[in-house]
């Protein structure tokens, strides 16, 4: 069972919004996936009951760290939101059962800190140690006008832990968990450069997590059809109806790039002969 946990020691570094829009992603790819919620605020189930009934569907488990180590039965494909602060014996758990775990950091000298004495324990459980759980980071919320993403980088490299993307602060992630959405959902026109952000995530869980699975290749590559328009509020937030043009998959430039369909960027208009 594929298994995917966020995990951050320090609140508000971006952890629900990986989650939401990672479980997002897959649920419009076809995939079955249960959203794991171990967070005391539950802020998952809350997105959850807000999230429109003709979207993609996303299982839900509340549960909590303690008992993170018991996924509910049937779960195929589990994303998990972790709580803050998130140390020994319930981090530990966590390893044994994630396949990859997604560190977020903000510019925040604290959050590198705080990213830095979590990943200095992590790395010495047995799981990581041998690469049965693969660990990276990724920096939230980084201004692009700001020398925030190199500096983030410098870090990632001082403490060898594999640095794999950087999500752009905007008003489109605080709108979308409003109404229960991803930017997955939203319109491409106006979410075209985040889902670029988001492609080489999806190529590192590509190939250290779904590559072992013997169903993931077909099923990344799954068109994923027409999505249904939902009922979004406020109404500036149009989701997109997708055509099969729109998430035809390109081929492939590399062995990773098979993962990656092109849910990310609208296919090139042909010209009629």
């Amino acid at each position: 069972m594929p298994t995917i946990a966020i995990v951050s020691r320090k609140g508000g570094s971006g952890k629900s919004t990986l989650a939401t829009n990672l479980a997002a992603y897959f649920a419009l790819q076809g995939i079955s996936v249960t959203l794991g919620d171990l967070d005391h605020q539950q802020s998952m189930r809350a997105w959850l009951k807000r999230r429109p009934s003709a979207a993609p569907v996303i299982n839900a488990w509340v549960g909590n760290a303690s008992g993170a180590a018991r996924p509910p039965p049937g779960t195929t494909n589990l994303v998990l939101d972790t709580p803050g602060g998130l140390h020994g014996l319930e981090l530990a758990k966590v390893a044994m059962i994630a396949d990859a775990i997604l560190i977020p950091v903000s510019g925040s000298l604290f959050d590198r800190e705080s990213a830095s004495d979590c990943w200095a324990e992590l790395r010495q459980h047995p799981r990581v140690k041998s690469g049965r759980c693969a660990v990276a980071t990724i920096g939230m919320r980084l201004d692009a006008r700001t020398h925030a993403k190199e500096v983030t980088q410098d870090w990632a490299a001082s403490v060898q832990l594999e640095f794999i993307a950087c999500l752009r602060s905007t008003q489109l992630y605080v709108r979308a968990v409003e109404n229960g959405l991803s930017i997955f959902d939203m319109p491409l026109s106006v979410t075209e450069a985040d889902r670029e952000q988001w492609r080489p995530i999806v190529a590192w869980l590509g190939e250290r997590v779904f590559a072992s699975a013997a169903s993931a290749p077909a099923v990344l590559l799954r068109d994923q059809g027409t999505v249904p328009r939902l009922p979004v509020r406020p109404a500036i937030l149009q989701p997109v109806v997708k055509s099969k043009s729109d998430i035809e998959s390109t081929a492939p430039s590399s062995g990773l790039g098979r993962f990656i369909p092109s849910i990310f960027r609208r296919k090139t208009a042909r010209t009629e002969p």
